[in-house]
């Protein structure tokens, strides 16, 4: 992909958190996933917990650098709208191992990231904020370096992480979004967080678009707009659905010994 090209697409991206009814992503695994989601959707991301599953590692930066590069560029050569790549931590507790690893991934043609507080070390557990948001900065330089305008969607773990009491949860998330957005991060991406009345107060404190994944117990699209959520992502669930329906028509096929609907591509 060629910068115009590519700095098109960022532009894009961010105009797409502009708007009053949120972006809603159905996240991708690979390139085919990509193309089937692209063809009703503005824009492609990617959950690193299904993209793992769907290679066979563990989620949690198992997957190796190379392997998550040459994904980004099939499926950023696959499809003609802007793709945004799960980062996980930035494949490294540095800020310079961080902005490399973007590096990375912007050459292969993605322009935005999401990018974790939650990893360190191999563990789930919360980083201090300056170190996350010195790994912010990094990237947004390296971005900048390139031409391109990077959507850099901070993602920040206490409640996924149980950092305290559901409102103690909320005073350090929104705490850290504010580090991360004078650091340069363009988004706030709050895992774990499904109680409207919290989401709607975490909406008011923070500078930044705010993107909530779904999990059980999240309030319908339309209450999360209402209270000014720019950004849903359906995180692993589409991969998790789409292996459950494999899983029942294999053992359909076993069972019956038929090919059902497998010859009717189309059906």
């Amino acid at each position: 992909m060629d910068t115009k090209t590519q700095q098109q697409h960022a532009e894009t991206f961010h105009a797409l958190h502009r708007s009053t009814d949120p972006l809603v992503l159905f996240n991708a695994w690979d390139a085919a996933t990509a193309r089937a989601i692209a063809k009703s959707s503005p824009a492609i991301a990617t959950s690193s917990g299904a993209v793992a599953a769907a290679l066979g590692y563990a989620d949690g930066e198992n997957v190796p650098l190379d392997i998550v590069t040459g994904l980004v560029s099939r499926i950023t050569a696959s499809v003609s709208v802007p793709v945004s790549i799960d980062l996980e931590a930035g494949y490294g507790d540095t800020a310079d191992a961080a902005a490399a690893s973007a590096a990375r991934i912007l050459q292969a043609g993605a322009v935005g990231i999401n990018i974790e507080d939650g990893l360190s070390g191999g563990k789930r557990q919360l980083v201090g904020p300056e170190q996350h948001a010195a790994k912010i900065k990094a990237v947004r330089d390296a971005a900048q370096a390139r031409g391109i305008r990077l959507f850099i969607n901070a993602r920040t773990d206490p409640f996924l992480l149980k950092f305290g009491s559901p409102d103690q949860c909320l005073d350090e998330a929104a705490r850290r979004a504010k580090i991360y957005a004078e650091a340069g991060a363009d988004g706030s991406f709050v895992p774990g967080l499904t109680d409207l009345a919290l989401i709607e107060k975490f909406v008011q404190l923070t500078p930044l678009p705010v993107n909530i994944m779904v999990t059980q117990g999240l309030p319908a699209i339309a209450d999360l707009t209402r209270v000014g959520v720019r950004r849903v992502s359906l995180g692993p669930w589409p991969m998790m659905a789409a292996m459950r329906i494999v899983g029942e028509a294999a053992a359909g096929v076993a069972t019956s010994r038929q090919y059902g609907t497998f010859l009717q591509p189309n059906a």
